[in-house]
């Protein structure tokens, strides 16, 4: 018998697909399970995990509330699912199917194609029509009800996207100055080797080099102090890693890009100096 705090969902065979919600083992309810046949259940990970977190879960009876209330098989286990507040930990998730429990409330979810907001007039006059009874019908994007629980994290995250922008284009800018700034000074040294024989190419190569040697060093310490520092900012994310993988890579291509750029253009404009130019200047 399971007592505590646990959320109990009443649904559909088709509520898992109609969510999103990802059913990781197991199986979810069909229309085999119905009032008179076996009592199924699926449960959350984290409950699975805190009911039996040395066993499989699958196939274990499960009471719920109290000792009383017949026995149901767990049958599927299902991903975990945000529930009231983002940042609350998993919550207990306990569905079971509509047909072996009765009604299962008030609540209809309906999966549309498109923005849900343009669906809104349709949906309801389909359940008007299929519930003529009913005086009055109230269809709202699930959207809309999250709203107020995503507001201040989409806010945030786009403080995070336009400074992260703004530093990145900075330092592209910065970078950019001084590789290309050092790349003009030794335009004069450039034209020399060309005039001495050295090929265009092999100028080139030299130069680019070493300007991409000038910025990987600076994105590696640059990296370096980022994670340090993104353990403080860790607690204002929500669902990303400070340390995600793909935003460093992201990073550091685009500033070894604009340091190939940096050395490329003042070195190509470098090699097309006159030889006799270059060796007379000398």
């Amino acid at each position: 018998s399971i007592r505590g705090e646990y959320l109990y969902n009443i649904v559909s065979p088709s509520y898992f697909a109609t969510m999103g919600t990802r059913i990781v083992r197991g199986r979810g309810f069909t229309g085999a399970d119905q009032e008179g046949s076996p009592r199924v259940v699926v449960i959350s990970q984290a409950m699975a995990k805190k009911i039996w977190p040395k066993v499989d879960a699958l196939g274990q009876c499960i009471r719920v509330g109290s000792d009383t209330v017949p026995c149901s098989t767990v049958v599927g286990i299902a991903a975990n699912i945000v529930d009231r507040d983002l940042t609350d930990p998993p919550g207990q998730q306990y569905y079971a199917p509509v047909a072996q429990h009765g009604s299962a409330g008030n609540g209809l979810f309906v999966r549309t194609h498109g923005d849900a907001t343009d669906m809104v007039s349709t949906v309801r006059r389909e359940l008007q029509r299929v519930m003529p009874g009913v005086s009055y019908v109230s269809v709202t994007p699930l959207t809309k009800i999250l709203e107020p629980n995503v507001r201040s994290w989409r806010l945030g995250a786009t403080m995070f996207a336009l400074f992260g922008g703004l530093a990145l284009l900075l330092a592209a800018v910065g970078l950019y100055s001084v590789i290309a700034y050092n790349v003009t000074q030794r335009s004069h040294e450039l034209g020399v080797r060309i005039a001495l024989g050295a090929q265009t190419r092999d100028v080139l190569r030299l130069v680019v080099g070493s300007g991409v040697r000038v910025a990987a060093v600076g994105i590696v310490i640059g990296a370096m102090i980022a994670l340090v520092a993104g353990k403080f900012v860790a607690p204002l994310l929500y669902r990303v890693s400070p340390k995600d993988p793909l935003i460093y890579a992201l990073a550091g291509m685009t500033l070894l890009g604009v340091a190939v750029l940096a050395s490329l253009v003042p070195a190509r404009r470098a090699t097309r100096v006159d030889p006799n130019t270059a060796l007379r200047a000398d």
